[in-house]
């Protein structure tokens, strides 16, 4: 059984590396859908779209994409329902644009047909026990999520994190709670996911309400995937990793700043190579453009 697969790509710069990623995944099997944020002016849309050679590739601009806000739950909620359109695809992956793959496309594609029917998703169970700040998330109003780090001028983006700051505190001594009749279980964790077709139809079935619950929750492409698989039933189908990460990624947190995961360099080679995942971010050549030629030449 050969599968189909759609990768599914949130990008806002970087081009010559998201040209290099695009010939990466270029396979009979793979089509392509990326969201450019809105924001972006001059993007080499025809390059891209010219990048493969196997992998249709579709590009489109839905919305402005703000760190942290509902917007790119928005993107990602469109990608997946434009990939559906053009599909139904076996499974679909969430992306960046400075993602890599680890393994050639046979491999890639091997893994799933041995594991096919299987979640790839990534649960935080020990936040989701212990930190409360999971549950302010979809509990308060989060008003001014799209301003915390829009502007260029630090001090500026530092006024609005001061007042989101003050209004949080006025909800939490108001005792507002907004989704104290949800009768759903908020569950967190990477927004990088595997899935298969099932879920997204189930993840698109529920838009409506998705909407209701995270348009106004901070960081809520965090809690998307996991809540959909928490409440309708996809637990049962959830691949557990023995080697690492659920969802089958290399994303190093501990050695990132201000909530962006570290960007890898040629230093960390062997230790990503020898990772057992299939992806990983983040990578830039602007950082060190030799780990992103080893990588592509040792999986090509």
């Amino acid at each position: 059984m050969t599968l189909k697969h759609a990768f599914l790509i949130t990008a806002h710069g970087g081009w010559e590396q998201l040209e290099l990623l695009l010939k990466q995944i270029d396979h009979p099997n793979h089509d392509i859908f990326i969201h450019v944020d809105a924001k972006v002016k001059g993007y080499p849309k025809k390059a891209l779209e010219e990048a493969t050679k196997f992998s249709k590739v579709y590009i489109f601009s839905k919305c402005k994409v703000f760190w942290g806000g509902y917007s790119l739950t928005v993107a990602e909620i469109y990608l997946f329902k434009k990939a559906r359109e053009y599909g139904p695809y076996d499974y679909y992956h969430m992306m960046s644009g400075q993602d890599l793959l680890l393994v050639s496309n046979t491999k890639f594609d091997d893994f799933f047909e041995t594991n096919n029917g299987k979640e790839f998703i990534e649960f935080k169970d020990d936040q989701n026990e212990h930190d409360p700040e999971i549950k302010r998330r979809t509990k308060l109003y989060h008003f001014l999520q799209n301003y915390r780090r829009r502007f260029k001028f630090q001090p500026l983006n530092e006024v609005f994190i001061f007042f989101e700051r003050c209004s949080l505190a006025l909800q939490l001594i108001l005792h507002v709670n907004r989704v104290k009749n949800l009768d759903w279980e908020i569950k967190l964790g990477p927004n990088w996911v595997s899935i298969t077709d099932d879920l997204v139809v189930t993840l698109l079935n529920e838009e409506e309400k998705l909407e209701k619950i995270f348009k106004w929750t901070n960081c809520s492409d965090e809690l998307m995937f996991q809540t959909i698989a928490y409440n309708f039933g996809f637990m049962d189908r959830l691949y557990h990793n023995p080697f690492g990460e659920d969802n089958m990624r290399l994303v190093d947190f501990n050695r990132g700043r201000n909530g962006s995961p570290y960007t890898f360099t040629s230093n960390d080679y062997d230790m990503i190579m020898s990772s057992k995942a299939l992806i990983a971010r983040k990578f830039s050549l602007d950082t060190d453009s030799e780990i992103v030629d080893r990588i592509i030449e040792e999986t090509r």
